[in-house]
């Protein structure tokens, strides 16, 4: 599924993901592929975003990080105080931090307002 974060009018990020895992005021979320539609408010907390995408390339969130080509086990990265990434062999977990926000998601493709 397609993932879109945005803040104010411009997009922070953009990536596949094949799960999501957020606060409501109901309490923990999560969303995994092909989900059905659904709109909800989030509450303050963490995003984690848990991807396929590995970090070996090039990576863009408001700024671009190039790594060296061998990855370790365990790596982790933090760009300002609300994301980190983390990431292994297999998977990247993205963790933002957020104050509050509204999520819209259809047809896979999930767009956060925060």
């Amino acid at each position: 599924m397609k993932i879109f974060i945005l803040k104010k009018e411009k997009k922070i990020l953009e990536i596949e993901g094949f799960a999501v895992f957020f606060s409501t005021e109901k309490g923990q979320l999560e969303l995994l592929n092909n989900h059905c539609s659904l709109i909800s408010m989030i509450s303050s907390g963490i995003i984690k975003i848990y991807s396929n995408f590995l970090l070996e390339n090039e990576f863009f969130l408001e700024k671009e990080i190039k790594l060296e080509k061998e990855i370790k086990l365990e790596k982790e990265i933090k760009l300002e105080k609300e994301i980190k990434i983390l990431w292994n062999k297999n998977t990247t977990i993205l963790k933002i931090k957020i104050n509050s926000g509204f999520l819209k998601l259809k047809n896979n493709n999930i767009i956060f307002l925060v």
